[in-house]
């Protein structure tokens, strides 16, 4: 690796010394570094002055966004002998820029957004024996290259890279617009001297860190035991209202938000209206999307991910005093004296981050702002792995007259299982959405079997093993002729196996007596539906070839043979006919029907 570093930078360095024949250089050499100092650089005739324009082969900046354009840029640390990468450094009275000169390509938008967390990487890691020569060249020398090297400044971002190096996998993050770099690289409405990138975060809203719903009460744990060397923080005072009333909330979606680092000029120790009206009215000068007030989700995360990263408290506050800098947000919420008051995020300090509710408007919060990149879908954590009309549209289709959810379903989900003790009901359970159409088409086993095989947006592809051609024949085009919502257990119920079909149902019909509730035998396009649009999903197999597993149906083909589903694996879902006296693999789910 080493001889070939060494002939790059001889390479490079007799490029430089062609295009510098003529303008009167002289090339200094020290042990750590070799500097070449241009005397009368501004000289005409020989050569022309160059316009701060380098053109360097393969080059990857990596400018920290907090050095001055005045002061001098600290040296980018050796890397360690396993990166391919050689330290150019131009440096004069203008700014001095830092390449890492790359044998890949030039990098993406991602890439130059995550320069921060790159350095940071970098900076942890022991120093390496140096593995190439600093250069350093002022920029208004006498050469005139063919093209420019923009120079982006990274703006603190978190995204699905920093959420897996601090907390866990959150799957595939949403697209930022195509004209982030300018929207990072505009003035900031609010702190005008400076640009968008030095006054916000941009930071993605996870819907699941490692396939559990991101919400407060869930980011409070996180923040307490971050991986690869993250800054420890907490909850310091974790108002009761807003843990029972938020604390359970998360996006059924990932999205970005670009949160400003601070409580907008002149607005604090205002009424809440006027606040209110302040980001209103900034909105109304800013593109699509406009500023928004943020949610309390989104106002933690942004603060609280920045501190895991950097060890920055932003939205500070002192020890004991009242907060110094706290945000209102969105949400309002009953307080003590029972009227209703916006939650704050802030007041943060070494002793954890601060959730108020209740207070007058008389106190000393402010009011920060965000930009909102993609679609936001606040609901219960319970529903996590329910499958809605927003999940068809995402994987399959649009779906027609949906029904809203049951009302109190979150109640229902989060009560305890009928049938498997010290366990909820969102544990046990599918809440699954059967549509009557989806996107256009009425829906059946047919389509069904057509769709798992081409899901959209990410969804697990898969298909039927085994559809008999007599299930097919009978029941393959019958479609509801209106949408509802059914709640089928995740397994068969015990002791429902080794029994013919009678007795299952009959067992069935006991257990809803004794529970009180109104359970039945699935039909087969309930059972296929629900086992199916959950892998969809979540890429899980429920009713396993292994042990194998299949539910009994309610529908009999030919007047004799029960439908079975079940059998589920990495070949495919089986739906067929089944003799009653093949009954000893074949238990029987539960079912609830809204």
């Amino acid at each position: 690796m080493y001889p070939v570093l060494l002939s790059r930078l001889i390479v490079t360095l007799m490029l430089c010394s062609v295009f510098l024949q003529g303008c009167h250089s002289s090339l200094q050499v020290t042990p750590g570094r070799a500097v070449l100092k241009h005397e009368n650089s501004l000289r005409t005739g020989g050569c022309e002055q160059a316009n701060n324009q380098v053109l360097v082969s393969d080059v990857q900046t990596s400018a920290s966004p907090d050095v001055q354009d005045s002061g001098p840029m600290t040296a980018v640390p050796a890397a360690p002998p396993s990166v391919a990468a050689t330290t150019v450094q131009l440096a004069s009275a203008s700014p001095i820029h830092h390449f890492a000169v790359k044998p890949d390509a030039a990098p993406s938008r991602r890439q130059a957004l995550s320069t921060e967390t790159e350095l940071e990487e970098t900076d942890a890691k022991p120093a390496a024996r140096p593995i190439a020569q600093v250069v350093e060249l002022p920029l208004a020398s006498c050469l005139t290259l063919p093209s420019a090297l923009p120079f982006p400044v990274p703006v603190p971002v978190f995204g699905a890279k920093e959420w897996r190096r601090y907390f866990g996998e959150v799957g595939e993050e949403p697209s930022l617009p195509s004209d982030i770099d300018e929207i990072l690289g505009n003035p900031c409405p609010f702190w005008p001297d400076r640009a968008v990138r030095d006054t916000h975060l941009l930071v993605l809203i996870p819907s699941t860190v490692d396939g559990r719903a991101f919400n407060l009460n869930f980011l409070g744990d996180l923040i307490q035991t971050p991986r690869v060397g993250g800054r420890v923080t907490q909850y310091f005072l974790y108002d009761d209202e807003v843990q029972r009333s938020l604390g359970d909330v998360y996006s059924s979606s990932p999205y970005w938000v670009l949160l400003t680092r601070d409580v907008l000029p002149g607005s604090r120790s205002k009424p809440y209206a006027a606040q209110r009206a302040l980001v209103a009215a900034q909105a109304a000068y800013i593109a699509c999307p406009p500023y928004e007030i943020p949610h309390v989700l989104e106002a933690a995360t942004a603060i609280l991910s920045h501190h895991v990263r950097s060890g920055n408290r932003l939205y500070e506050g002192g020890e004991d005093e009242l907060p110094s800098t706290s945000t209102r947000c969105t949400e309002l919420l009953g307080g003590a004296a029972g009227n209703q008051s916006p939650v704050t995020v802030g007041h943060f300090c070494s002793r954890g981050l601060v959730f108020l509710n209740g207070f007058d408007d008389d106190m000393e919060f402010g009011i920060s702002c965000l930009r909102k990149f993609g679609t936001r879908n606040y609901r219960s954590s319970a529903l996590l792995h329910s499958f809605g009309a927003e999940e068809w549209s995402r994987y399959f289709g649009e779906v027609e007259a949906a029904p809203p959810l049951p009302e109190h379903i979150v109640d229902t989900l989060n009560s305890p299982c009928p049938f498997w003790t010290r366990k909820a009901v969102k544990d046990t359970h599918l809440l699954v959405l059967i549509p009557s159409t989806v996107a256009g088409k009425p829906f059946s086993l047919n389509l069904l079997g057509e769709l798992i095989e081409r899901p959209k947006g990410g969804g697990h592809s898969t298909k039927y093993r085994c559809y008999s051609t007599a299930v097919q024949a009978v029941l393959g085009a019958h479609s509801p002729e209106r949408s509802y919502w059914v709640l089928l257990t995740r397994d068969v119920l015990e002791g429902s196996r080794r029994r013919n079909h009678a007795a299952q149902q009959a067992l069935v019909a006991a257990r809803a007596v004794a529970v009180g509730l109104p359970y039945t035998l699935p039909s087969v396009l309930e059972a296929a539906t629900a086992i199916l649009s959950y892998y969809v999903l979540s890429g899980e197999y429920l009713y396993v070839d292994a042990p194998l597993t299949y539910t009994r149906c309610q529908e009999l083909v030919n007047d004799k043979h029960p439908v079975i589903v079940g059998g589920f694996s990495s070949e495919g879902l089986d739906v067929r006919d089944c003799y009653d006296s093949n009954y000893n693999f074949s238990g029987v789910g539960g079912l609830r029907k809204f």
